[in-house]
């Protein structure tokens, strides 16, 4: 392993004794009788095979992944979608406070996802913000402020958590200011580079940049360009491999994967259905270009943000009161009017054309 990471993952991890379950000990296959891992033996009607564990890490899932995401097989980690890559990396990395010790820290970048510093918290780490910055209508990163503040090593900040396009605000950030950053910190901390909402913006992936930058992980998840928010299936990159190893063999869970979610992800990432998401894709940012320009007639608007994402962060004059309203029509949207560096914007998930109509039709009637 690569001293930037091994250096910066929790000492105990490198010690610890990870579980092996039966499904890591002996691959499934078809011909062989499994009397391992104390399964029931008699299936049930309309549930045929989930009487047996699924394998933790599917081989061939991870080579469907690979070939989605431009990697290769063994620089992934599938998890329960993004969320929980999120926890067990915090969990990872982050030694939490006690017994007179200090706690290592994460670093956020707000307005952004809140589930980094749920996580820290429940650790609990310590919670480092570098806001983004306001500049000509949109928002940037304070790359020297997280430099500085990442290299102290006061701060014990071992996580830089990146998320482009970023939740909420749509903002994509420079692939070659995030690699400016992982090369500043890589003595200190790893950058999470989390990569929801890749697939709706111009700019893709860095997963090229994998193997050039150890200290840089990525998180993939179907939910959202995939339409797989319900089954819960993700995963994260690292060019580090025997890192990947280390994750899969003492950080996750003995079974981490439902078989229901394994044969629908297999389904989802299929040559037939993925053509279809990638159509569903384009009707989406078709639908955020004409949901924008229609939006900003209103006289009840006063900026929408550029987005690389499938929603639009949008300011408003009213921004609570039209959030009720819509709501009492039945209409569901994001309030983060009264969240710091949101203030007075609404979220706006690209709907379908009937769905955006309707939204519009709200607004012409506020």
């Amino acid at each position: 392993m690569k001293p930037s990471l091994y250096n910066l993952i929790r000492p105990h991890y490198r010690t610890l004794q990870g579980y092996v379950s039966a499904g890591m000990e002996v691959a499934k296959d078809e011909r062989k009788i499994f009397m391992n891992a104390n399964e029931n033996p008699y299936e049930l009607p309309g549930l045929e095979g989930l009487n047996r564990y699924p394998a933790p890490q599917p081989p061939e899932l991870a080579e469907a992944y690979a070939r989605a995401y431009d990697v290769e097989a063994d620089q992934i980690v599938m998890t329960r979608g993004a969320d929980e890559a999120i926890a067990i990396l915090t969990r990872l990395f982050c030694e939490p406070s006690g017994e007179g010790r200090a706690a290592d820290s994460i670093l956020i970048c707000p307005p952004t996802f809140g589930m980094y510093g749920v996580n820290a918290r429940a650790m609990p780490a310590e919670l480092h913000e570098i806001p983004l910055r306001r500049e000509n209508g949109s928002f940037t990163l304070d790359k020297t402020a997280i430099v500085k503040a990442t290299t102290n090593p006061s701060n014990r900040i071992k996580i830089v958590y990146i998320c482009s396009p970023n939740n909420p605000t749509g903002t994509s950030f420079s692939h070659e200011d995030i690699s400016e950053i992982c090369e500043a910190v890589q003595d200190f901390s790893v950058v999470i580079l989390d990569e929801t909402y890749a697939e709706f913006s111009a700019q893709g992936s860095m997963s090229a940049d994998l193997d050039s930058t150890p200290n840089l992980i990525i998180l993939r998840t179907l939910s959202k360009s995939y339409a797989f928010a319900g089954m819960r299936m993700g995963c994260f990159l690292c060019g580090d491999t025997d890192f990947i190893t280390l994750v899969k063999t003492k950080a996750l869970d003995a079974y981490p994967l439902p078989l229901t979610g394994i044969e629908a992800a297999f389904h989802v990432l299929s040559p037939e259905i993925s053509a279809i998401a990638k159509d569903n894709i384009d009707k989406i940012l078709a639908e955020r270009g004409r949901l924008q320009e229609a939006l900003s007639q209103s006289p009840h608007v006063t900026h929408i943000f550029p987005s690389d994402a499938n929603f639009l962060l949008v300011e408003m004059k009213e921004a609570g009161k039209l959030h009720k309203f819509c709501a009492e029509n039945d209409l569901i949207l994001r309030d983060f009017s009264t969240k710091p560096g949101t203030e007075n914007c609404l979220r706006i998930s690209i709907g379908t054309q009937a769905q955006n109509d309707r939204l519009l039709e709200l607004l012409g009637k506020f």
